[in-house]
């Protein structure tokens, strides 16, 4: 009878060795959206950071027709995990996908778990929870303080700032730099019975040449011509000349 009750001390300290330590819950999870469709592309966020001595975390969800052990819906991963408040931790499916691989459809009461672990040891240091809730195999609810807003804000206004809309062009032709504010009408675009103004030219166009310019040029272009004139008449008398 002894040896039988020492088998058993050691039998169930053996278990109690083995079983991995659980931590207890230290937060809550919020859900976004907090009703949706299973199709739902789902984020939690930790209500804190995770303990200071865990360095990874993961995810797992159990209900009607998830695994006994639950469904891991978040991968190991240290991506945006904080030690000095909550992040954000996004589903790597959508429910509709995880029941589709477990062969079963959504119905009731899931629980999801947030673990804060040791890597290497995989010991959990400490675990956020949420609820959720199908009244119909495609559409949740999450429970209590874990319903976040059913989407993330959004920009709804699509007028453009005042500075980036476009002015309608006038008939007007606006003046050159340097001259008054006040525009120019083109001819034709006044009232029928007041005065026609027309349109300045622009500064750069060339101006006219100056009469005395132009006969100076003139007058040289006929010099230069009457002296080649003479310079072949010339040349030709004094060929004929050295022929005689």
């Amino acid at each position: 009878m002894r040896l039988r009750t020492e088998l058993l001390l050691v039998a169930g300290g053996l278990v109690l060795f083995a079983a991995p330590a659980q931590a207890a819950p230290i937060g809550g999870l919020v859900v976004t959206p907090g009703e949706g469709q299973d199709a739902s592309s789902i984020r939690m966020h930790t209500s804190a950071g995770c303990p200071a001595d865990a360095d990874a975390y993961y995810a797992s969800l159990r209900g009607k027709g998830m695994p006994a052990a639950g469904q891991v819906v978040v991968a190991n991963t240290d991506v945006g995990l904080s030690h000095t408040g909550g992040f954000d931790v996004f589903l790597a499916q959508t429910l509709k996908d995880f029941a589709a691989d477990n062969g079963t459809s959504l119905s009731g009461k899931y629980d999801v778990t947030l673990y804060c672990i040791d890597s290497f040891s995989q010991e959990s240091k400490g675990e956020f929870t949420a609820s959720l809730k199908f009244d119909s195999p495609v559409k949740y609810a999450a429970l209590g303080a874990a319903k976040g807003p059913n989407r993330a804000p959004e920009t709804t206004s699509s007028a453009p700032p005042p500075s980036s809309r476009v002015v309608p062009p006038t008939s007007a032709v606006p003046a050159g730099p340097g001259a008054g504010s006040t525009p120019v009408p083109l001819p034709g675009s006044g009232s029928s019975g007041g005065p026609r103004t027309s349109a300045p030219a622009p500064e750069n166009a060339a101006a006219p040449p100056e009469p005395s310019t132009t006969l100076i040029g003139a007058f040289a272009l006929v010099a230069g011509v009457g002296l080649v004139v003479a310079a072949v008449a010339l040349a030709a008398w004094v060929v004929r000349r050295r022929a005689r």
